[in-house]
């Protein structure tokens, strides 16, 4: 197994990971110290929601730098390069005075889901665009992830996951708990979205939200309370297991939100209160 797989699926192969009648069952991710990413983050402004492209080369994340919640652009010219000044240019499309927030951008960087707060139409909205350098188009409103016409369900945080086959929100309604987890799924990227099933086993009577699934559907990290968790099932068609915190990463009396983990797994972008704001934070990951 390549040491690129193996951190997909959970982690280095060594010891540590179990091996169930030939199926590799990855165990809980771990992590170096956090440290806050620089020249992302503004000294006053709260910054949080980061969502990379898959080479990692370029970053979108809410920051109220602005006169409202608005989707920040920044890139880097290599992995080892410092990341340019966060811009709104190519972004004007993605923000109004409204809040616009909680991007999720496709591995390829031409898609990306967000929430707006919109007294008219708040709820997931979708943009694309022509190329990376191309300015994001008109967004539209996403009616299969915003199943609350009825009743008032409110959906927010949209991941979308790698294959862009299966969407997981948070949702807020009269069958909810609090916010809950749920998840959308598709055959196909063109296809339309299913309906939501919440994901009973992972919500309790505290708000879950910003998840971000990976490894085909099979692994699962957000934010529960104040700390990131991580939980993992044997198959899509399975339950996942109960949930473990990602204790490298959380701290005390401070909120851990936002997890984005690289689509090698060894990188979590992340936000967090622990410095005194919100500021944006990466931790490289450990075995296993």
């Amino acid at each position: 197994m390549s040491w690129r797989l193996a951190l997909a699926l959970g982690g280095v192969a060594c010891e540590d990971q179990q091996v169930v009648i030939g199926v590799f069952t990855p165990e809980r991710p771990r992590f170096t110290a956090p440290q806050k990413v620089a020249t992302l983050n503004d000294d006053i402004a709260r910054d949080e929601d980061p969502t990379l492209t898959g080479d990692l080369l370029e970053i979108h994340f809410m920051s109220e730098r602005g006169t409202s919640q608005d989707i920040w652009i920044s890139r880097r010219a290599g992995l080892d390069s410092p990341w340019e000044t966060p811009t709104v240019d190519l972004a004007e499309n993605l923000n109004t005075e409204d809040d616009d927030d909680t991007p999720a951008i496709s591995n390829d960087g031409l898609r990306m889901w967000f929430f707006r707060g919109s007294a008219e139409r708040s709820g997931i909205w979708m943009s694309e665009r022509a190329s990376r350098d191309a300015p994001w188009g008109e967004p539209s409103y996403v009616d299969a992830l915003n199943p609350g016409h009825d009743d008032g369900t409110q959906a927010m945080n949209p991941h979308v996951d790698l294959p862009e086959l299966r969407a997981v929100v948070g949702l807020n309604g009269p069958a909810t708990q609090s916010w809950d987890l749920a998840i959308a799924s598709r055959e196909r990227p063109e296809d339309e979205w299913g309906e939501f099933v919440p994901l009973a086993e992972l919500n309790d009577a505290g708000d879950q939200l910003a998840p971000f699934l990976f490894d085909d559907g099979r692994q699962i990290l957000f934010r529960s309370g104040d700390d990131l968790y991580w939980a993992r099932r044997p198959g899509t068609n399975d339950a996942f297991e109960p949930p473990q915190p990602l204790k490298e990463v959380n701290v005390p009396d401070a909120r851990e939100n936002d997890p984005y983990l690289s689509p090698d797994g060894s990188i979590l972008f992340f936000s967090s209160e622990r410095s005194g704001g919100t500021d944006i934070y990466e931790a490289r990951r450990i075995a296993p």
